[in-house]
C-alpha cells in the first residue's frame, strides 16, 4: 500500500496544478496521461518496495533455507515476480478507480479498459527481474539506491504530465525510448485513442529484454546468495 502514496499524490498534484494547462495545450484532459504514469510508477515503485524485503532474506540466511527446500529452484523467484504482477493489478484498479472520478473516460471500449490495467503488470515482470537480480546481490542496498534515483527521475521525465513536445529537441528521443514513456503512451492510445503500435511494441520488447537478461543474474545471485550463507 506504501508504494499508492507517492503516486495518488501525484494524481491529485498534476490534475490539480497542471491540469487546465496541458489541457490547453493538447487538447486533451490530462488525466488521460496522468493515470497511466501514476500507474506504472505504483507498480515500479511496489517492486522497489519488495528489494527490502529480498536484501533481508538473504542478510537473515532465508534465501539458503529456501533453497534446500524439496520444491522447484525457481519457485521464489517465479513467487516474488507474480507477487509484483498481483500487486501492479490490483495497484492499477485502485489509481484508475480515482481517474474516473477525476474524468478519465474510456473511449475505445471495455476489451481496451481491460488491456488498459493490464499494461503495469506487462511492464513490472521486466523491471521486477532487474530488481530481484540487484536485490540479491552482496551490495543490494547500493545497487538498489541507485536503481531507486534511476527510476524516480524517470517518474518526473516522461509523457504523462507534460507532452513530449515540449521537452527540448535534443531529449526527445530519450524520453520517448525510456522503460515508463511506451507504457504510458500505450494506456493513453487505449483509453482515449491514437497510435498505439509502436508504444506497445516498445513496451512489450522492454519487457522481454529485461527478463531475458536480468532473469538468469537473478537465478544465478539467489544461487551464489544461497550458497554463501548456508
Amino acid at each position: 500500500m506504501g508504494s499508492l502514496l507517492l503516486p495518488v499524490f501525484l494524481l491529485f498534484a498534476y490534475q490539480i496544478v497542471l491540469g487546465g494547462r496541458v489541457h490547453e495545450v493538447t487538447g486533451v484532459e490530462s488525466v488521460f496521461g496522468i493515470v497511466p504514469m501514476c500507474a506504472v510508477i505504483s507498480a515500479l515503485f511496489g517492486s522497489l518496495g519488495n528489494s527490502v524485503g529480498i536484501t533481508t532474506d538473504r542478510e537473515s540466511h532465508l534465501l539458503s533455507r529456501i533453497w534446500v527446500l524439496p520444491i522447484h529452484r525457481a519457485s521464489a523467484i517465479t513467487g516474488w515476480v507474480l507477487s509484483e504482477v498481483v500487486r501492479a493489478f490490483i495497484g492499477t484498479i485502485l489509481i484508475t478507480a480515482i481517474g474516473l472520478a477525476m474524468g478519465l473516460r474510456f473511449t475505445q471500449g471495455w476489451p481496451a479498459a481491460l488491456a488498459f490495467i493490464l499494461v503495469p503488470s506487462i511492464v513490472v515482470t521486466g523491471f521486477t527481474a532487474l530488481v530481484m537480480a540487484m536485490a540479491v546481490r552482496n551490495n543490494g542496498r547500493t545497487a538498489m539506491t541507485w536503481l531507486l534515483a534511476i527510476t524516480f527521475s524517470m517518474a518526473f521525465v516522461n509523457p504523462g504530465a507534460t507532452p513530449i513536445g515540449l521537452f527540448p529537441d535534443w531529449v526527445r528521443p530519450i524520453i520517448r525510448m525510456q522503460p515508463i514513456s511506451p507504457p504510458i503512451e500505450t494506456m493513453r492510445a487505449l483509453a482515449h485513442g491514437g497510435p498505439i503500435a509502436w508504444p506497445l511494441m516498445i513496451t512489450l520488447s522492454w519487457a522481454v529484454v529485461l527478463l531475458a537478461v536480468f532473469i538468469p543474474l537473478a537465478v544465478r545471485g539467489y544461487r551464489l546468495a544461497a550458497e554463501a550463507s548456508a
